[in-house]
């Protein structure tokens, strides 16, 4: 998806470096269109980064008569990776590369933007749920700023148990214990810098012990329900960080909950972003939107978008 066009300020973003920390944040509601209002978890002013995470989007639930007419138009990106999770409803992602890539839940389409892609996301068909989802920016490392456009689709990725919940491991690696013994699942996503993203769902209450990288910074975004984890009680909306140099996580979930586990190693220098674009170099960011306003090929175009009636 994209930030709305008034977020269009030059925003920096960086690791704090938390070796332990206990904050809750509540997520900003920003109108994405005029019937989705989306939940800005990050960047906000209190919190600007979890390892290379820039920016979480939570949207939805909206009902299918109200999305028929979702219609994000075209437009770019540089320095990153989307990823878009639906939890509900269904999507079409389109993109300059070609790609024409209808959305369920429990997929994950994943567009690494490199030098520069556009892309477009509309209601697939005459959708018969709520649309409901994730959207995340993974920033990508300096070295890799400039690589080539790509997009993936994942059909399936890891999904285990973890006491009473079912977790879907949507990023990176996670090492469950499972039968007394360890064992490591790693997403098949596309991945440029450690980091992990876990999402956990459980129809009762429960609670659950989490395995921590100590070198990762972590953050507990729910998602629905309720959490309580390091004495913080955690509603929906709300995101509670946890820093870094920890290697185990007790939480206590509310009947049918959802959280996101956020990870990954602090980002060693500041991201910039304006609007949609993302880079440690506040040149490239500004020489993206001035190729962007001059139609310059390196966005190419979305050839077979059709604009909302």
């Amino acid at each position: 998806m994209t930030r709305a066009p008034q977020d269009n300020q030059l925003e920096v973003c960086e690791s704090e470096h938390l070796q332990r920390d206990d904050t809750v944040h509540t997520a900003l509601q920003r109108q994405l269109t005029p019937l989705l209002t989306v939940y800005r978890i990050i960047p906000q002013r209190a919190i600007r980064m979890i390892g290379p995470w820039c920016f979480l989007d939570h949207f939805g639930p909206v009902a299918p008569a109200n999305y028929r007419q979702f219609n994000v138009a075209p437009h770019p990106h540089i320095g990153l990776q989307t990823i878009t999770w639906l939890l509900s409803g269904q999507l079409l992602h389109q993109d300059s590369l070609g790609y024409e890539q209808p959305l369920r839940s429990g997929q994950l389409n994943l567009m690494t933007a490199g030098r520069g892609i556009s892309h477009a996301e509309v209601a697939d068909h005459d959708p018969d749920q709520p649309l409901h989802g994730l959207q995340l920016w993974c920033a990508l490392p300096p070295e890799y700023e400039q690589t080539e456009p790509r997009f993936d689709h994942y059909q399936q990725v890891p999904k285990f148990s973890l006491g009473d919940c079912t977790a879907t491991l949507i990023v990176g690696t996670y090492v469950a214990t499972q039968g007394g013994h360890q064992k490591r699942l790693t997403s098949p996503a596309l991945s440029f810098s450690p980091a992990t993203a876990l999402l956990l769902q459980t129809p009762q209450a429960t609670a659950i012990e989490l395995a921590l990288e100590r070198e990762f910074e972590y953050g507990l975004y729910v998602v629905s329900g309720t959490m309580t984890a390091l004495g913080k009680k955690v509603r929906t909306h709300e995101l509670l960080s946890t820093g870094a140099n920890r290697t185990r996580l007790t939480a206590e979930l509310s009947a049918d909950c959802t959280v996101l586990l956020l990870g990954g190693e602090a980002f060693e220098q500041p991201v910039k972003i304006w609007w949609n674009f993302v880079s440690a170099s506040e040149q490239r960011v500004k020489q993206a939107q001035q190729d962007w306003d001059n139609h310059h090929e390196r966005f190419g175009r979305v050839a077979n978008y059709r604009a909302a009636k």
